[in-house]
């Protein structure tokens, strides 16, 4: 990572472009495109501007003549930082301590998105690259990318490539699919009333408890459904799988006031083979069974709905992108697929094979308190992106 890279990182992470707010998306957009045009690249900015609120997409493009293109996807929308109190540095400042950096988004997912400029404009320079590239700069990811990368794939600018690279992974293997989200909300329904006179209305936070123990065998079944995608290293099970949290709770008003209502945010992770519509359908029946069993009168309301993905190993840019990442990094590396979900499916559902590789560790702290980008993985995820440029021929 050479002073330029540092200087792009540090403009961009002292923005707070998060996704609750959706601040700054022009700003950021503008240091992004003037870097870009400083590596030699040609940019196109796409705004898929929604309730008055500017959402810049970059396009930057490396056209070096070739037959064949590779789109590269990142965003720059971050998750709000949550409680500054709790961070050691500043999140929205890039805090340099050698071999890590410190900010939130300085690896989920503004280092990749220096990381992959930085390669561009390396390949610009000595004009080894044997593939047109688009860079695809959005906004929007973390909250489900329509008026991101969706946009750019569905929308008017309707852009393709043969090959997509999604940089916004891990560094420990070459991603071919992620998980789907079906995202929701548990309403348990009472009767709100004077803490006084318990006795005379109806709690929805005692009333949620039975109904959240039945839920919890939904865990379970999560567990035992099993896709072919292999799960990343490390993780406790060799294949991809089923997962359903429990991840909010809200209820309550007063100490003096009995609640009406309890509501329950969940988080439904699919394998790539699973199909969103058909898992809402499952959880609405599950809920009923458990609203039956207990009694509970209780409403459910989805959402967000991600469809997972995945791709053929074999495919040939795929190979040559793991061959690419193993010889720069580790040749043991293996090919895995996401426990996360990501923007590839909007690239897989238009026939566009694709794969992912960034520098996002496991324990890198993202979407956490003093979120870290170790600049040894900026440099692999960099210099992979180079070396699969000039031999994916």
């Amino acid at each position: 990572m050479d002073d330029w890279d540092k200087r792009f990182l540090k403009e961009i992470v002292e923005l707070d472009t998060n996704s609750e707010e959706k601040k700054n998306y022009t700003e950021c957009a503008d240091v992004i495109t003037r870097y870009c045009e400083e590596a030699g690249l040609k940019v196109e900015i796409f705004d898929s501007k929604h309730d008055d609120i500017p959402q810049p997409n970059v396009v930057a493009t490396l056209d070096v003549g070739a037959k064949e293109t590779v789109l590269l996807c990142m965003h720059y929308d971050v998750v709000p930082a949550g409680d500054a109190e709790g961070w050691t540095r500043p999140p929205f400042k890039l805090t340099d301590e050698g071999e890590k950096l410190y900010g939130r988004g300085v690896t989920d997912n503004k280092g990749n998105i220096v990381a992959a400029v930085s390669a561009a404009k390396e390949l610009a320079k000595k004009g080894t690259s044997k593939i047109n590239l688009k860079l695809l700069l959005s906004p929007n990811e973390e909250i489900g990318g329509v008026y991101g990368i969706d946009y750019l794939i569905n929308g008017p600018p309707k852009v393709r490539g043969e090959f997509g690279i999604v940089v916004d992974s891990g560094p420990e293997y070459v991603s071919i699919g992620a998980s789907g989200v079906l995202a929701g909300k548990i309403t348990v329904h009472g009767q709100q009333g004077h803490a006084g006179y318990p006795f005379a209305f109806a709690n929805a936070i005692h009333l949620s408890i039975p109904l959240l123990d039945c839920m919890l065998d939904y865990v379970d079944v999560r567990r035992k459904v099993t896709s072919e995608y292999p799960a990343p290293p490390g993780s406790p099970y060799e294949n991809l799988w089923g997962r359903f949290s429990m991840t909010v709770y809200k209820a309550g008003s007063k100490s003096n006031v009995i609640p009406g209502t309890a509501d329950i945010t969940f988080d439904c992770r699919l394998i790539p083979e699973e199909d969103p519509e058909d898992i809402a359908k499952d959880i609405e029946s599950f809920l009923e069974k458990a609203k039956e069993e207990t009694g509970v009168d209780a409403s459910l309301e989805i959402t967000m709905k991600v469809h997972g993905w995945g791709s053929d190993k074999e495919d040939k840019f795929i190979q040559a992108l793991h061959a690419a990442v193993k010889e720069v990094v580790d040749p043991d590396l293996p090919i895995s697929a996401d426990l996360g979900g990501n923007d590839g499916h909007f690239f897989t559902s238009v026939g566009i094979p694709t794969a992912c590789y960034g520098t996002i560790a496991t324990d890198g702290s993202f979407h956490g308190l003093d979120e870290w980008l170790a600049v040894k993985d900026f440099d692999s995820v960099r210099a992979a992106l180079v070396c699969f440029a000039e031999k994916c021929d």
